[in-house]
């Protein structure tokens, strides 16, 4: 699906409406393309991130970014693309900047999402500077081979390189959320959620899941991480623009006692990278699953670890009162 698409995708047993715009932006569906860019006056506030931004599962209103435009009246752009992470982010920032997609002044807010660590680490690399997938590029250096990486496996190097929601991207997914994962099956048990190898970093020994993060491991995860962050900031500062990490829990953040303090870590690396400040939803959550025994199921999609209409919500309220306050 690449720029202007307008139609229905699936998530597990779910449908729900996708509309870009000319950019590859998700937009609301329910209106035309000239409202949409007309419906919000003042500075956008460009939202980068993976599913959880993207709104995977629900229509345009029900995501974070569409009620932070509907009920709160902030003009969010959604750049959020399933299965990303900071190595696609650091290519699709400088890639809007230097097609003048990001005004000077324009706020960024870059979503770091738990997955994060596992997508650094057994996903993404970078080749020839642009975004390539490590198992074939690892097969690539396996051959010996001369040949170039076609973008249609390696990279989202489109014609329109702004694009965010292309045919390659929704094939990604296909292959991450309807093949790979079985969380994608209805009702699977909410404990099964928890536990899902991509969040435990933050309550297990990493020596007993360093595996699951092959081939790099959790540290080489956390400092691509990183680095990429660095090289993002640098180039924010440069279009003075200034840039926000949003951190939001999966269930099994909430459900378990940290052992790794993933809040903390992402506040000492927001000053590590000068970075404008986090805006930490933690602390909300928790206190939201301290006064509910059926948090779960009230927030986040039966059997998965995104947030359905009500999680959504309440993290766009949290977002809205912190971005306030900065």
């Amino acid at each position: 699906m690449e720029s202007d698409f307008s139609g229905e995708s699936r998530y597990g047993k779910k449908y729900f409406h996708v509309k870009t715009d000319k950019n590859g932006f998700r937009i609301n569906h329910l209106i035309d393309n000239q409202e949409n860019s007309q419906s919000i006056l003042g500075d956008k506030i460009f939202f980068f991130g993976d599913s959880f931004t993207f709104g995977i599962g629900l229509d345009w209103e029900k995501s974070f970014v569409g009620i932070l435009n509907k009920d709160f009246k902030i003009n969010a752009v959604n750049a959020g693309v399933n299965s990303y992470s900071p190595t696609t982010y650091k290519y699709k920032l400088k890639s809007m900047i230097d097609q003048g997609l990001i005004s000077k002044n324009q706020k960024i807010v870059i979503g770091l999402d738990i997955s994060d660590v596992f997508d650094e680490a057994t996903r993404w690399t970078e080749y020839k500077g642009k975004p390539a997938n490590i198992q074939e590029v690892k097969k690539l250096n396996k051959k010996n081979s001369t040949e170039s990486l076609r973008t249609n496996n390696l990279s989202f190097n489109n014609k329109n390189s702004t694009n965010f929601y292309t045919k390659y991207n929704f094939k990604l997914t296909h292959q991450i959320y309807f093949g790979l994962e079985t969380f994608v099956k209805s009702f699977v048990d909410d404990i099964q959620v928890r536990n899902n190898d991509r969040s435990k970093f933050t309550h297990k020994d990493w020596e007993l899941i360093d595996e699951k993060f092959l081939p790099l491991g959790i540290e080489q995860g956390m400092k691509k991480i990183k680095n990429n962050l660095m090289e993002i900031s640098k180039l924010s500062s440069k279009n003075n623009n200034e840039l926000y990490l949003l951190i939001y829990p999966w269930p099994a953040q909430l459900a378990y006692e940290s052992l790794f303090d993933w809040p903390q870590y992402v506040e000492e690396l927001c000053i590590e990278i000068a970075c404008a400040g986090v805006i930490n939803t933690f602390p909300d959550f928790l206190t939201y699953k301290k006064n509910s025994k059926s948090w779960q199921n009230e927030l986040y999609i039966r059997g998965d670890m995104h947030f359905n209409q009500k999680g959504n919500f309440v993290l766009a309220e949290i977002i809205a009162n912190q971005l306030h306050n900065k």
